[in-house]
């Protein structure tokens, strides 16, 4: 991902962003989730991270345990 698709994708509204992971687990693209989601992580909430817990209730509504 190049610098400005990562912006582009922060500058998304936060429920977007969470549809976007939700979709892509549902996709069983698991490993993709897993790349978006560190990049949410790893920026602050104020620069468009999203939190762990809202992250972490995506992955278990869609990962078989």
């Amino acid at each position: 991902m190049t610098v400005a698709e990562k912006d582009w994708f922060l500058s998304l509204p936060e429920e977007m962003k969470l549809m976007l992971l939700n979709d892509m687990l549902k996709e069983g693209k698991s490993m993709m989730a897993l790349e978006t989601s560190k990049i949410l992580l790893d920026v602050p909430i104020s620069e468009g991270g999203i939190s762990t817990e809202k992250i972490q209730e995506v992955f278990d509504n869609n990962l078989k345990k």
